[in-house]
């Protein structure tokens, strides 16, 4: 596979889409998160939620970096931990990505049905539909607080 050109003028991943899962699991990413070229991302469940996080290199790097910090044996473990867990995925120019087989058995993402986009600023994550309105429902009231913490 080429080596993609890397995010040169990131975008921010904000807000949620609904979205048709195509053929061979493929959806198509919000315009205003598109790039011009193809590009290199790297996908992975999320350990508190039932959704896959997706992330450019560079938020990969911080995340790598951030290891650094740890003791020697939690630094192995988490690179570990990290490099065996993680999807490497291209979205094409079109702004189209696959998700990886193992994600939609894993997570119960439906063939050929539809899945929510929800960005987190530096990363997005795609949710089951099910999965999603359950998570919506239960994280409304955590939402509202953080937002008051924050003068919002």
């Amino acid at each position: 596979m080429p080596a993609a050109p890397q995010n040169s003028a990131a975008p921010r991943f904000t807000g949620e889409f609904c979205h048709k899962v195509e053929g061979r699991n493929r959806i198509t990413i919000p315009s205003d998160w598109r790039f011009e070229e193809e590009i290199e991302l790297f996908m992975i469940s999320k350990s508190l939620k039932t959704c896959i996080a997706v992330m450019m290199k560079p938020e990969l790097d911080r995340l790598v970096e951030k290891a650094a910090e740890f003791s020697p044996e939690d630094r192995s473990d988490f690179l570990d931990v990290l490099g065996s867990s993680l999807k490497r995925v291209m979205m094409d120019k079109g702004g189209r990505i696959s998700i990886p087989d193992d994600f939609h058995t894993q997570l119960g993402f439906p063939k050929y049905k539809e899945v929510w986009l929800t960005g987190s600023m530096n990363t997005f994550n795609i949710w089951g539909v099910a999965d999603f309105e359950s998570f919506k429902t239960q994280d409304k009231l955590r939402k509202e607080e953080l937002k008051r913490k924050l003068g919002i």
